[in-house]
C-alpha cells in the first residue's frame, strides 16, 4: 500500500481495525493464560503476573527489532528504493536470529535472582520460574516472528499478522487446559504449561507469516547474497533496533519498579494488579491498531519527506484515539471490579485489581499522547528520543512520585496509581512537544534546502 498519498483517514482505519483485532486475540490469549492460571492457585497467579517485567525483556527485543525493520523498509518504500528496503530486510532477519537465542539464555539466567529480589518465594517463587524459564526457550520464535511481520507492516498490511494473532488464540485456546490442567494422557504441567501453549502459538507465527512474506511481490527481488552480513546495513539496523528494544525494555524497568513497591503490599497486590494490567491492555487495543498504523504511516512519508502528511496523520490518528478511549475510559470507571471478578474469586485481589482500573480510567487519555507520538518519532527514525521519555516516565519521574503519592499523602496502595498517572502525565505533555518540534524543524529544513 503506498501510503504517501490518498485518504489519510481511510488509510489509517484500513491499518488500524487488523491490528486491533489481531492485538485484541493476542491480549485474550494472554487473558486465557490468566484464567488457568486461577484455577491451578493464586500463588499460580502471581507466578504469572510477577513474571510480567521479566516477559518485558523478551518482548523487548522482539518488539524493538520489529518497530525497528519496520521504519528502515518504510522508509525505503517511500523513497521508492524496494530493493535496498529488500536488502535491509533479510540483514534484519539474519541478525535477529544470532541475538535471539542470546537473549533467550539471558532471560532465563536472570528470572530467579529477579523474583528473588521482588519477594517470590516458596510456591510463588517456583510458579514464576517455572513459567518464565519456559518461556525463554521460545524466545527465537518471538523475535523472529516479530522480524518477519515487520516487512508485511511496512507495506501497510496488517491483516496477515491479525489472521495470525486469532489462529494463534485459538491453538493456545486449546492447548492450555490441555497442558496446565491436565486432561487425558497429558500430565498437568501448571504454569510451565502455560509457556508451552504460548511457545507453540509462536511457532505458529513464524510459519504462518513467513508463508505470506515469501508471496510478496517484492520477494523477487531476494538475492542469496543479501544474507551474508554487511557491517554498514548491521549498524544502521542496531542504530534503529536497539534503541526501540531499549525503549520497550525500560518499560519493562518501570514494572520492575512498581512491581517491587506493589510486591511489598503482598501476593494478593501482585496478583491484583497483574490482573489490572491485562484488563487496562483489552481497553487500550483499538488504539493499539492506530499506533502501528501510524509507524507505516510516518515511515513510508518520513522517506518520502512529506512532513506535513505526517502531522495531518497524527492529529488524526490522536482523534480516533482518543474517541475510542471515551468509550473505553467508561467501562473501566464503571465495571472495573466486575471485570476482575471474571479472573478471580479473591475479594481483596478484586479490591486492589479495581482500585488500579479506576484509575487507569483517565491514564487511557495520556496514554494516547504518548503512544501517538512515540510511533511519529519511531517512524522518523528517532526511537532514541523515544527510549528517553519512557526512561523519564517509568523510571527517573516515579520513585519522586511515589513516595510523595504513597508516603507524604500517606495513600498507601492508592498512592502509586495515582503517582502512574502523574508521571504519565508529565510525559506526555514533553514527548508531543518534543515531536511536533522535530516535525516543525525538518519540514522547514526541507523547504529552504529542497532536494534536488
Amino acid at each position: 500500500m503506498d501510503l504517501t498519498q490518498g485518504n489519510i483517514r481511510k488509510q489509517l482505519i484500513s491499518m488500524a481495525v487488523p491490528a486491533g483485532i489481531g492485538m485484541l486475540f493476542y491480549t485474550l490469549y494472554n487473558v486465557v493464560d490468566t484464567f488457568y492460571a486461577g484455577l491451578i492457585s493464586t500463588e499460580a497467579l502471581a507466578g504469572l503476573a510477577i513474571s510480567f517485567p521479566v516477559y518485558f525483556i523478551l518482548l523487548a527485543f522482539a518488539v524493538g527489532f520489529g518497530q525497528g525493520t519496520t521504519a528502515l523498509v518504510s522508509n525505503l518504500l517511500g523513497a521508492k528504493k524496494e530493493e535496498d528496503a529488500v536488502y535491509i530486510y533479510i540483514q534484519s532477519l539474519t541478525i535477529s536470529l544470532i541475538l535471539s537465542v542470546l537473549i533467550g539464555y539471558i532471560t532465563y539466567k536472570i528470572s530467579e535472582p529477579v523474583f528473588i529480589f521482588f519477594g517470590a518465594s516458596d510456591l510463588f517463587l517456583e510458579n514464576g520460574l517455572r513459567y518464565m524459564q519456559t518461556l525463554a526457550y521460545g524466545a527465537p520464535f518471538f523475535i523472529f516472528a516479530n522480524v518477519i511481520n515487520s516487512f508485511l507492516y511496512a507495506q501497510g498490511d496488517t491483516k496477515k499478522n491479525r489472521n495470525a494473532l486469532i489462529i494463534g488464540f485459538i491453538i493456545n485456546l486449546i492447548f492450555n487446559p490441555i497442558l496446565s490442567l491436565g486432561i487425558g494422557p497429558f500430565p498437568a504441567l501448571g504454569t510451565m504449561g502455560i509457556a508451552i501453549a504460548t511457545i507453540l502459538c509462536q511457532i505458529f507465527n513464524v510459519i504462518y507469516l513467513g508463508y505470506f512474506v515469501l508471496k510478496s511481490p517484492l520477494s523477487k527481488k531476494f538475492q542469496f547474497s543479501y544474507c551474508k552480513l554487511q557491517i554498514k546495513m548491521a549498524i544502521d539496523i542496531f542504530k534503529q533496533a536497539l534503541p526501540a528494544s531499549m525503549n520497550m525494555l525500560l518499560i519493562g524497568i518501570g514494572f520492575f519498579i512498581i512491581q517491587k513497591y506493589v510486591t511489598g503490599y503482598g501476593a494478593s497486590a501482585s496478583a491484583g494488579y497483574g490482573i489490572a494490567l491485562r484488563i487496562e491492555q483489552i481497553i487500550l487495543l483499538p488504539a493499539i491498531g492506530l499506533n502501528t498504523a501510524m509507524l507505516s504511516m510516518t515511515g513510508q512519508n518520513y522517506g518520502a519527506k512529506n512532513f506535513d502528511r505526517i502531522y495531518e496523520a497524527f492529529v488524526t490518528s490522536l482523534k480516533l484515539a482518543l474517541l475510542l478511549m471515551v468509550f473505553g475510559s467508561a467501562i473501566l470507571f464503571l465495571a472495573g471490579e466486575q471485570m476482575a471478578y471474571l479472573f478471580t474469586r479473591d475479594t481483596e485481589v478484586i479490591k486492589i485489581a479495581g482500585s488500579y482500573l479506576f484509575m487507569a480510567a483517565f491514564l487511557t487519555f495520556v496514554y494516547q499522547v504518548i503512544h501517538q507520538s512515540g510511533s511519529v518519532l519511531s517512524g522518523m527514525k528517532k526511537p532514541t528520543i523515544n527510549a528517553f521519555y519512557t526512561l523519564l516516565r517509568l523510571a527517573i519521574i516515579p520513585p519522586f512520585t511515589f513516595y510523595f503519592f504513597s508516603q507524604t499523602l500517606g495513600l498507601g496502595l492508592n498512592g502509586i496509581w495515582w503517582a502512574i498517572l502523574c508521571s504519565n502525565i508529565i510525559a506526555a505533555f514533553l514527548i508531543f512537544f518534543h515531536m511536533r518540534y522535530l516535525i516543525k524543524k525538518e519540514g522547514l529544513a526541507l523547504k529552504t534546502n529542497p532536494v534536488t
